[in-house]
């Protein structure tokens, strides 16, 4: 009888099952008309920083010798299929009183004037500063300038450790390579400050530690995916209209892309969590000097979904400039139009129901009018966390654009 009571309730059981579908709690942020970005990785490599060696994936290395300073990050990885670097970037210019930006600017333009000679089995001969050829016998570019010709290609693969500790004889730090060299010397140059070796056939940069004399590791040299000391994230940018993320990794990336109307947002600092509207106006954000200088946000703290109407442009006129960033809320105060706080346990904890009115200028002068929630930093969005280890920056948001130019933003019906 026993066993006949417990079968029933089995089955009683099994039929309630059967006729309710269990809540599912896992978060869904599609209503059907936002854009829904899940994951999109921030700079994940701003926790690499630097290697006493190559490791694969390896894109950049940096060198100094003796008790010198390092070098700036030196890119030796193709981004592309066929792109030459130039390691002898920078040999012959001299920065002198010239501040940073022209001196790089100058250095830029003899980039882009490099004759290029025809293919050859050996230095060809008569050359002028800035030829360049490719060697048919080697299989590499060289490209001559200060009176030498150097290899342009970087060979940082070869900076594992077997290779190590050769020695160099040393001839200084010096404006122009020493004459008539030997295999095996090498100098740093006062232009570009890089450390060169000769190899026999042209100068080439140094991929590996070496030693001078009783001087072990008289020369360093370190390795990195990122080209930046560990905590430090790299800028991305993310235009509304086509999802395109752009990184801003060098002071190239900062030239071509921050001063322009190519983007909308830009997420920056720890984490890529401090977020900047596109206002050219900001004196503090990667916006300045854009020709963007009306787009305007508005903070929202009742949930994204009861954004219905874009307010009124006297709310986006009065916004001041400098305060078109999302930041965060820690013990120190409540930031500036806070998407997340930021306590003692070193995890960040989205405020559930904060958005943005978004007011977004365009090429003609006119509006576009939206909204955007900031979600999560976290791989999978968790809703609760616990892990300060777990993977990030990912970054999960929604937004809106409404393209007729009007007002309404409703989302939901």
């Amino acid at each position: 009888m026993r066993a006949f009571i417990l079968m029933a309730i089995s089955l009683l059981l099994i039929s309630l099952v059967s006729c309710y579908k269990l809540e599912d709690l896992a978060p869904h942020f599609e209503d059907g008309r936002s854009v829904v970005v899940y994951d999109l990785p921030g700079d994940t490599l701003a926790t690499d920083g630097w290697d006493d060696n190559y490791e694969e994936k390896d894109t950049y290395l940096r060198q100094r010798y003796y008790n010198s300073r390092w070098t700036d990050s030196i890119r030796f990885a193709p981004n592309y299929p066929g792109e030459v670097i130039n390691s002898a970037e920078g040999v012959d210019i001299s920065q002198g009183s010239s501040a940073g930006d022209e001196w790089k600017a100058e250095i830029r333009a003899k980039e882009s004037a490099i004759n290029w000679l025809i293919d050859a089995a050996s230095h060809p001969a008569p050359v002028a500063d800035n030829d360049a050829y490719f060697n048919t016998a080697s299989s590499f570019h060289y490209i001559y300038r200060s009176n030498n010709w150097y290899q342009m290609e970087i060979l940082g693969e070869r900076g594992t450790a077997e290779n190590d500790s050769i020695f160099v004889n040393w001839r200084g730090y010096v404006q122009d390579p020493p004459p008539n060299p030997e295999v095996g010397w090498a100098y740093r140059d006062n232009d570009n400050n890089r450390v060169y070796v000769y190899n026999g056939k042209a100068w080439e940069l140094m991929v590996n530690d070496a030693n001078y004399r009783n001087n072990n590791d008289f020369i360093q040299v370190e390795y990195s995916k990122s080209g930046k000391e560990a905590g430090i994230y790299s800028i991305f940018l993310f235009r509304f209209s086509d999802g395109k993320q752009i990184f801003i990794r060098d002071h190239a990336d900062s030239v071509r892309y921050l001063k322009t109307d190519e983007w909308d947002i830009a997420f920056t600092g720890d984490m890529n969590s401090t977020v900047f509207l596109n206002n050219g106006r900001s004196k503090y954000g990667p916006a300045t000097g854009s020709p963007v200088t009306i787009s305007s946000l508005w903070p929202y703290d009742y949930g994204y979904d009861f954004m219905n109407e874009a307010p009124d442009d006297d709310f986006f006129d009065n916004k001041p400039a400098d305060e078109m960033q999302i930041g965060y809320a820690s013990e120190f105060g409540p930031g500036v139009n806070s998407w997340y706080e930021f306590g003692s346990t070193f995890i960040a904890k989205p405020f559930p129901y904060k958005g943005y009115y978004l007011r977004l200028e365009q090429k003609d002068g006119s509006f576009l009018y939206g909204k955007l929630q900031l979600i999560s930093m976290y791989k999978g969005a968790p809703e609760v966390l616990t892990d300060r280890n777990w993977p990030s920056p990912y970054l999960t948001f929604r937004y809106f654009i409404q393209k007729d130019g009007s007002r309404n933003l409703r989302t939901r019906d």
